[in-house]
């Protein structure tokens, strides 16, 4: 059996379950120091560091008891980061103990700013739990080398989880009953730049009884940000076009489509933000004000993704044709303005073929009407 000591996020007691694959009252959880050693967040980054520092006390716990496979599914959480094991001499409230701590040995990965677990509680804590259990899933079926690339995009998936989770219920619908939803096994389907996830559940019925236990999958995407930008003064949208996969992937004769501006919502990023600097990169546009449309689900059916649809007031006269989209992301975006008349025309022929672009195309008319009464 092993013993180590943590300082980090493996002191959050339902992260450190999420990690050992059991219990809190299967895990021997001691309080523990280790004398001259500070802990700093990460540079950028929403983990900490450990380092030697004369004269700091380092707190944490101090985990017994650990087999061979807790210590192989720590190592799996550990290995996307900049850790390896070392020994150290930790003190607890009756004694001294040698045991192995995750500490990084290159000093660029520490900042100025003094570890604080409660803070990162409060503000990553729903995100890194959620991104390490779909880390977890993975551990006995993909290799740490296999999965390590893949955990941005899993964090990403996560971030849209805690925003979902911290938003407030605004919903009109009643749901059945207490909404109770049981789920009897989730299967990681697939996992790579999005997911897929299959799912056994039973969710409460309208009539009050639980339905019999259905096999279903999810698409996991992201929460996104989607942008039309329009210039009032003269009367004017743009719209982007790029290749798209999704009409590709389902034989469409043209998959470049005209879309509104989309990009999705970075760690740490509100909605608003994201519609700002996507405009920035997709089509070189300052927008002098947002105007929110409506949030929602494209495809509840199969989908998680949630988009947050803004009107983009800005002036396009000096907007230009050329390429734009990060290159190194795959991207080739091109700008196109066209008249209101020109858009509302293409939605109502039926030749547009992106139901977000249509949904606000159909707003901005209301929007136009609403303020010519005004």
């Amino acid at each position: 059996m092993a013993a180590m000591f943590f300082y980090g996020t493996l002191c959050d007691i339902e992260m450190l379950e999420i990690v050992l694959g059991r219990s809190r009252d299967t895990i021997d959880v001691v309080d523990a120091e280790l004398a001259d050693h500070a802990v700093y967040w990460a540079v950028g980054q929403n983990y900490p560091v450990i380092v030697p520092q004369t004269g700091s006390v380092a707190r944490g716990i101090y985990v017994t008891d650990l087999s061979v496979r807790d210590v192989s599914r720590l190592d799996y959480y550990e290995s996307g980061f900049v850790y390896e094991p070392q020994d150290v001499v930790i003190t607890t409230e009756l004694s001294e103990h040698t045991v192995s701590v995750y500490a990084c040995s290159d000093m660029n990965y520490v900042s100025d700013r003094v570890w604080d677990l409660a803070d990162w509680q409060v503000r990553y804590g729903i995100m890194m739990r959620a991104a390490g259990a779909e880390l977890m899933e993975h551990f006995g079926y993909k290799s740490a080398d296999e999965i390590d690339p893949k955990y941005p995009m899993i964090e990403a998936r996560a971030y849209s989880l805690q925003l979902a989770t911290q938003a407030a219920d605004t919903s009109v619908e009643q749901g059945a009953g207490d909404r109770q939803i049981e789920v009897i096994s989730k299967t990681p389907a697939y996992t790579n730049f999005f997911a897929v996830k299959d799912y056994q559940i039973s969710h409460r019925k309208f009539n009050g009884d639980m339905s019999p236990v259905l096999e279903r999958a999810v698409f996991v995407g992201t929460d996104a940000s989607l942008v039309l930008p329009y210039d009032p003064a003269r009367d004017k949208v743009l719209l982007i076009e790029q290749f798209r996969m999704g009409p590709f992937g389902r034989g469409d004769h043209n998959p470049w489509l005209y879309e509104p501006i989309a990009g999705m919502v970075d760690q740490g990023e509100t909605p608003e933000l994201t519609a700002h600097r996507e405009t920035m990169e997709e089509a070189g546009l300052a927008l002098s004000a947002l105007i929110p449309m409506y949030n929602g689900y494209p495809s509840p059916g199969g989908s998680s993704t949630f988009f947050y649809q803004y009107l983009g007031l800005c002036d396009l006269s000096g907007v230009g044709t050329g390429a734009h989209g990060h290159a190194d992301e795959g991207e080739d975006i091109r700008p196109v303005v066209v008249s209101f008349d020109w858009a509302f025309d293409f939605v109502m022929s039926g030749k547009c073929r992106v139901v977000p672009l249509t949904a606000a195309v159909l707003w901005l008319d209301h929007y136009r009407r609403t303020q010519a009464a005004g």
